[in-house]
């Protein structure tokens, strides 16, 4: 995860409650347990892995998982270990390394998994490395948004600046190009997830002002508190109940696998 300190910054202090004001949706677990329900076991490494709320729900679905849980973020490591130790989880390693630094042996897991977070790392550098990581049946699968997908959720649509500050959401042709360049793997599908969503706007304030999405950490304060107080009154104006705010939110799942398989 190649990310500015500010970022680093962002995680550490959001590290605690970062489960608690983000939303986990099951949906693309039960799609990828349900392709590799032919495995008996799956040896597997989550990159950019956070404080462990995909990793739970991969431990329920799949069987015989093990799992590196790799993140650049020691707060985050340390909240996952907490979590899934807590909930009786124990067939999982920690691994405190960027995408650039981690060494993960040629050809030795059967799935490489990111959530959410290949936004925070160089996607050619990414997809290299996971490409050598699996074996020959191994799979890999990236969930992400792309900014066609973050301009049309509640935060894109209505809260001033989110879809012009957050730059950093690859669009899938630009992925799949760099899958296709590898030589080594392809894009066997894509998957669209849409989600229905209902929110106070008590509730989505609050999430904003504990910056559940990092690109809330890139407004100046002041700018920030403009933008939150004018999201408050176009709610207010848009909707007769300010406890129940309506909206869809889009995901997209890529399933990868080598040439050769």
């Amino acid at each position: 995860m190649n990310e500015p300190t500010g970022m680093h910054d962002h995680f550490a202090k959001i590290a605690e409650i970062y489960r608690e004001v983000r939303t986990t949706d099951e949906a693309p677990i039960l799609y990828i347990r349900d392709e590799l329900a032919h495995r008996d076991a799956v040896t597997a490494a989550d990159i950019g892995c956070g404080t462990g709320r995909f990793d739970l729900l991969l431990f329920r679905h799949l069987p015989n998982l093990l799992l590196a849980c790799i993140d650049m973020s020691r707060e985050m490591l340390a909240q996952l270990s907490q979590y899934l130790a807590g909930n009786g989880v124990r067939d999982f390693e920690t691994i405190a390394a960027s995408v650039e630094e981690m060494a993960i042996e040629d050809e030795s897991l059967d799935c490489v998994f990111t959530f959410n977070a290949v936004h925070h790392f160089d996607f050619p550098t990414f997809i290299a490395k996971a490409g050598c990581a699996i074996r020959a049946d191994g799979q890999i699968f990236v969930y992400t948004r792309t900014p066609d997908q973050n301009a049309g959720s509640v935060w894109g649509k209505h809260f001033p600046g989110f879809r012009e500050k957050e730059t950093r959401l690859y669009r899938l042709e630009e992925m799949e190009r760099w899958i296709g360049e590898t030589g080594r793997l392809t894009l066997i599908a894509a998957k669209t997830f849409r989600y229905a969503r209902t929110s106070s706007l008590e509730r989505l304030l609050a999430q904003a002002r504990s910056r559940h999405y990092s690109t809330f950490s890139l407004y100046a304060e002041e700018e920030f508190e403009e933008a939150c107080s004018a999201f408050d009154k176009t709610h207010r104006r848009r909707f007769d109940d300010p406890g129940r705010v309506e909206w869809h939110d889009e995901n997209i799942l890529l399933q990868i696998g080598r040439v050769d398989a």
